[in-house]
């Protein structure tokens, strides 16, 4: 598999080079988005999400694409995304604009009609339910009814501007909740208004349809103050009395749950930990599997040891196929529900980010991508054998833009730790030079970086530097124990891989300028530039993207103060110290290095203020730094201009004090 794969990959970009040029801003326009592939029932279609970026209108598109299963021809497109088949394989229901455009909604699209149809709008809210936290919808087994995840109806506006503050997760990720909750609908697929299922004042998401259609599982935190802690469950809601029975009760938090065919279990995403966070935690998401009417899950995925991010039943109920990280890649794992036994089903340097089977699992369509190639769609047999490129979504990209391949490396770390990074030359680099290099630092902390398509790396090495990029302790894919590797210190055996994964890559890449490195990182990575830059004076130029300076005051002002909480085992009052120990503020006053600090306005996970606490006493001690704030933004960049600005602003910062 592994080597068809790659052979797919080369064959699809031989014929491409003579036409190359090195990557600028300018061919990012060329570049799509491609996700979500589902495919019918049937087999003989695959619907995906294609998104594009028009930079010079300052928007972002998403449309559905349906193709032909076996010859990748495009049958139609329409605004909209995450397409979802009907059982019957008649029906495509996706998310898109409602006509008004004030809401979103869902669409249907009848394989015998000229168009979609609006169904129902989707009132929705940015209160904040953890990463693992879905707002979708699903078609009942019989293919008459969705049930999907939406909002209480708008509540009276206020008769004051004054905000009074009660409760403990009051924030949104770009401003401050409205108190309305998320609840379980049903629409009628042939059109009516939708009913609402779970009424009451709690959150529910995460839904999906029994085999009988009788019931609907969903997850809920059903608890006296749900905002102090994240134990949610798995409940089920008689279809049409909406009764509800609690399925779970664990100590840990359950995402996710899916229903087997058969009827009889009800599988899901958990944690067994009783203390974890909203947010990027170090528990790796294992697959549990319990009796569909309830009982004590059992862990299935054990034997796997990684973080699973997706599943799906197989059609004999016998086995689950998963998604989960494993050393930079990301692969279809399928596991057996009696033993836990694991097989490989798709293999090689790649990333894998949705997939979906056909009923009878002949057919697998996955969203693919790595280091060198922008995501596509690729098809194979049910036990992925014979993968092939589906879709050709960014041919015209991949013939502009010349990609730089990256190099895999192990190294021992400081203790003996065994961890993997990647380093990538410059495009176009003689043997006989050397050339400035940046370290790239992932976030989370608990994130991977591996074998997937990152355009601020490939414009680096277009503009003539290295890049150094290393998984160290915290990362997931190498198993729990790593994982936990950052517990209780931010800041220790973290930063100590990365500079002995920096010696390593220098040491064996005679072309690294070591004199003459750079630093770069966005959220956790962010935080660990503002760590560098006091440990050490090797760097000539960082960049810190939403960074964290200050985990104490982060604590008070974070969406997820829990993050605090489950990284340093406890409730922060008890060991102010300790964080003040790890905080980059700490030790500011050891500062050489200049640093340009990127950051969101509106950013409720890391807000501004972290770089402003950074910020403010460098100037003072007239170290060369610069705040640059983009009004609108949360964390992370979404509006095409701020994207190009970081770009530049981050080139034009390694240019003045990288370069030799």
């Amino acid at each position: 598999m592994k080597h068809a794969l790659a052979l797919l990959c080369l064959c699809a970009s031989l014929s491409l080079h003579s036409q190359q040029h090195a990557l600028t801003d300018a061919d990012l326009a060329l570049l799509k988005g491609v996700s979500d592939a589902a495919i019918s029932p049937d087999g003989a279609m695959v619907a995906c999400t294609r998104t594009t970026t028009d930079y010079a209108k300052n928007t972002v598109s998403s449309e559905v694409v349906i193709v032909n299963a076996t010859t990748g021809q495009a049958l139609h497109a329409f605004p909209g995304s995450q397409p979802q088949w009907a059982p019957n394989g008649r029906s495509l229901a996706f998310r898109g604009r409602a006509p008004d455009q004030d809401h979103e909604g869902l669409w249907v699209y009848d394989t015998s009609a000229a168009g979609p149809r609006f169904l129902t709008a989707i009132e929705t809210v940015d209160t904040w339910l953890g990463a693992g936290a879905l707002r979708n919808f699903a078609w009942s087994p019989d293919s008459a009814t969705i049930a999907f995840a939406g909002a209480d109806p708008p509540l009276p506006p206020p008769d004051t501007d004054v905000r009074e503050i009660t409760r403990l997760i009051y924030k949104t990720r770009t401003g401050f909740s409205n108190g309305r909750h998320t609840h379980i609908w049903l629409v009628p697929a042939a059109g009516g208004a939708p009913k609402i299922l779970t009424p009451g004042l709690t959150d529910e998401h995460s839904l999906a349809w029994s085999p009988d259609g009788r019931r609907v599982v969903f997850i809920g935190n059903h608890s006296k103050d749900p905002e102090s802690n994240y134990n949610n469950h798995v409940f089920a809601a008689e279809v049409p009395s909406g009764v509800v029975t609690q399925l779970t009760r664990t100590k840990g938090t359950e995402f996710r749950p899916q229903y087997s065919p058969d009827g009889n279990w009800i599988a899901f995403l958990g944690w067994s930990r009783e203390l974890n966070t909203r947010d990027s935690p170090a528990e790796d998401t294992q697959l549990w599997i319990m009796p569909a009417l309830g009982g004590v899950p059992r862990k299935l995925s054990a034997s796997l040891d990684r973080r699973i991010s997706d599943f799906a039943f197989a059609a004999s109920s016998r086995a689950i196929y998963c998604l989960a990280g494993d050393h930079g890649a990301a692969e279809i794992f399928r596991i057996s529900t009696d033993r836990g036994t694991v097989e490989n089903i798709t293999s090689g340097n790649i990333t894998v980010r949705s997939f979906s089977l056909d009923a009878k699992n002949l057919r697998l369509a996955w969203a693919q991508t790595d280091t060198t190639h922008a995501p596509e769609v690729f098809i194979s047999a049910g036990d992925g054998r014979s993968p092939r490129l589906l879709t050709r979504e960014n041919d015209a990209f991949a013939r502009n833009a010349a990609a730089q391949n990256s190099d895999a490396f192990t190294f021992d770390s400081f203790d003996g730790l065994r961890v993997q990074g990647w380093v990538m030359k410059p495009l176009g680099a003689q043997a006989s030079r050397k050339y400035p290099t940046v370290l790239y630092v992932h976030g989370g902390p608990h994130g991977m970086f591996g074998y997937a398509y990152n355009e601020q790396m490939q414009l680096l090495a277009a503009q003539g530097y290295g890049v150094v990029y290393i998984n160290p302790r915290g990362s997931n894919g190498y198993g729990q124990n790593f994982s936990d590797g950052t517990a209780m210190s931010w800041g220790g055996g973290d930063y100590k891989d990365l500079m002995a994964g920096l010696d390593y890559a220098i040491a064996h890449n005679p072309w690294i300028d070591a004199e003459h490195l750079g630093v770069v990182g966005g959220s956790y990575g962010g935080f660990m530039t503002n760590w560098i830059v006091t440990q050490t004076r090797r760097f000539k130029a960082a960049v810190s993207i939403a960074g964290l300076s200050n985990l104490v005051s982060f604590y008070g002002t974070s969406l997820y103060p829990d993050l605090m909480e489950a990284e340093f085992h406890g409730v922060p009052w008890d060991n102010w110290d300790m964080l003040w120990q790890w905080s980059p503020l700490s030790h500011i006053k050891d500062v050489t290095t200049p640093l340009l600090l990127l950051h969101g306005e509106i950013d409720n996970d890391v807000p501004i203020t972290q770089a402003e606490e950074m910020y403010m006493p460098l100037r003072k001690l007239g170290v060369p730094v610069e705040l640059v704030r983009y009004p609108g933004e949360g964390h992370g960049f979404r509006q095409p201009r701020h994207v190009l600005d970081s770009h530049q602003r981050i080139s034009d910062w390694f240019a003045k004090y990288l370069r030799p």
